[in-house]
């Protein structure tokens, strides 16, 4: 009987089970032990990282703060730091991670995932105080590492990335660096892939598809009468004031609604969005609450034909779900340019510009084309003359805007001095930047004057609501695109404001996506083979009357809206997903 079972025993019977990945088993000994030894607060610990493994962060920091109640525990502290991470409450993750660090000055996952918190703050110069000292005591520290060289990234301190490139070059394969970074700071596609794979192989645990101890009523709706129909779902954490819902935000009521029914699955949503996309698709499910294991079971029983997941692995996924294959085809499309790095995958929704049939080796999801550009977006134009004034936004009125709202971490060296001899060459230019956190500004500012360029020829421009930005893009002469990560959704924006946009094909998706955006509009000769034609195309738009004007009759309200329909992009894609089933 459990009462007469030893602390010790109860440890060993866990320790065996979470070996072996039986995670329910594991919980139930835990539950059992702590009727027992109620103060025993590494039993509550563990009770909470098996909530959180099981994609409940809600009862993991239940059971944290139980363990806090009994007493003060660095490791209750920093796991929930890990927990606020995770859920973006990163006020409440810098607080808990700071009393982990009271309780054990030298606790270093501690000081790195205050330094997370910070880095999502902005809080750069704190956040690379911890990295400093864990890497005082650690100089190989991986997971410092690769948020020190983000933080350089984010902050354009370029030679202070070149200072720790070798580094994470060779840590290539241990899985710490998160593909995003590696496709942001290289378009060497093997690089990129050995990154992914290394990445999905070090977080991938086996997740329960089913338990007996959290199951749900909110798939009981799923025998529909509507038989016959395919079943489209989608997944996503990002139904709010984000790019990904910009995007994609009127695709839903556009589908074949006599062929398809059209299932949402949504998490971290804002609610007045919500309400809106209830409207538009089948069955709207929302699952912020449940666990993973129980939003898997729900979408299992609507017998799905396709999962789109629209998150994938960028923060704050649920990529659980995805683990137990809860539809007959899994697809990866929009929220990640670039391979997961993992199996369960079975398609990348993709177009053969921005990954051509032989990119196929580098990617663990097989490619699945769109017969045109592969990123959606709304739909609509915004070619009308600007209400704002140049005035109002401290530009000077007869100058030659040049302007790149990328966020400052797609921001290279080779870029900045590529703008900068155009510049020079167009002396009564301006280049027109995203103002993205105070440290970037700082470091562009100062490399930039070092070059002989005049303080008041470089611009900041403050974040503004969409609707308002969308309005000081019509103020532009040309769009600079970024190099090794384009802008994707910046360069639509620019191109639905018809505005034109300079870009650079790469050699990954991430570096393809202008080019893919510029060609469905047939503005090949806006995407260049290199540096140097890229800087002759800038220019040679900003003095020849003629070429901009070729550019300009191509790029229409009339054509964008003709080409990039909402209900034609809905076509292609059921057309698509049809020759899958």
């Amino acid at each position: 009987m459990s009462a007469n079972r030893t602390l010790e025993e109860f440890i060993s019977d866990t320790r065996k089970h979470l070996e072996s990945e039986e995670f329910d088993s594991a919980l139930k000994v835990l539950l059992a032990a702590t009727k027992i030894f109620p103060n025993e607060t590494s039993l509550i610990i563990n009770i909470g990282n098996i909530h959180k493994h099981r994609g409940s962060p809600i009862q993991a920091e239940n059971y944290y703060k139980k363990t806090l109640e009994i007493k003060e525990s660095k490791e209750a502290h920093n796991n929930l730091s890990v927990i606020y991470l995770d859920t973006n409450h990163i006020d409440l993750a810098i607080s808990h991670s700071a009393k982990a660090i009271e309780i054990d000055s030298n606790y270093i996952d501690a000081h790195c995932n205050s330094a997370l918190a910070l880095e999502r703050n902005g809080e750069y110069g704190q956040a690379i105080n911890h990295l400093n000292f864990v890497l005082k005591n650690d100089d190989d520290n991986r997971k410092a590492l690769v948020t020190l060289f983000r933080i350089y990234q984010n902050t354009c301190k370029w030679d202070d990335m070149l200072r720790i490139q070798d580094k994470l070059d060779n840590m290539i394969g241990n899985g710490e660096e998160h593909p995003f970074m590696g496709v942001s700071r290289s378009e060497d596609l093997d690089m990129n892939f050995k990154i992914a794979t290394s990445y999905a192989k070090k977080n991938y645990t086996k997740f329960e598809a089913t338990s007996k101890l959290d199951m749900t009523d909110d798939g009981k709706e799923a025998s529909d009468s509507n038989k016959g129909k395919i079943k489209i779902g989608y997944i996503c954490g990002e139904f709010r004031d984000h790019p990904t819902y910009y995007l994609i935000k009127n695709l839903f009521k556009s589908h074949n609604t006599k062929k398809f029914n059209i299932f949402l699955f949504s998490y971290s949503h804002d609610e007045k969005i919500k309400e809106e996309l209830k409207r538009d698709v089948y069955k709207f499910s929302d699952i912020t609450e449940i666990t993973d294991t129980s939003a898997a079971e729900t979408i299992k029983k609507y017998k799905l034909d396709v999962l789109i997941d629209l998150t994938i692995i960028i923060s704050a996924n649920r990529i659980n779900i995805l683990k137990t294959k809860p539809a007959k085809n899994i697809i990866s499309y929009l929220g990640f340019p670039g391979t997961s790095g993992y199996e369960f995958y079975d398609y990348i929704l993709t177009d053969r510009n921005v990954t051509p049939e032989k990119h196929q080796p580098f990617y663990t999801e097989k490619f699945l084309y769109l017969p045109t550009c592969y990123q959606i977006n709304d739909g609509s134009s915004n070619f009308t003359k600007s209400i704002t004034t140049r005035e109002e936004h401290l530009l000077p009125k007869n100058a030659l805007v040049l302007a790149c709202f990328n966020q400052s971490f797609k921001l290279d060296r080779a870029t900045i001095d590529c703008w900068i001899e155009i510049l020079k060459e167009l002396p009564h230019s301006i280049l027109w930047l995203l103002a993205d956190n105070e440290l970037a500004q700082k470091n562009l500012s100062e490399y930039i004057m070092k070059k002989n360029i005049e303080k008041n020829r470089v611009i900041f421009a403050k974040k503004l609501p969409r609707e308002k930005h969308i309005e000081r893009l019509k103020l532009v002469d040309v769009a600079l695109d970024t190099r090794i990560y384009n802008g994707h959704t910046t360069t639509i924006d620019a191109l639905q404001a018809g505005i034109p946009v300079v870009t650079k094909t790469g050699n990954h998706f991430a570096s393809r996506v202008s080019t893919s955006l510029l060609l469905s509009l047939g503005l090949g000769e806006l995407c260049c083979k290199d540096l140097v034609s890229y800087k002759e195309k800038i220019i040679e738009l900003c003095i020849n009357d003629k070429s901009k004007k070729r550019v300009l009759e191509k790029l229409t309200a009339q054509n964008f809206e003709k080409i990039h329909s909402n209900e034609s992009f809905a076509k292609n894609l059921e057309q698509t997903l049809m020759g899958i089933l």
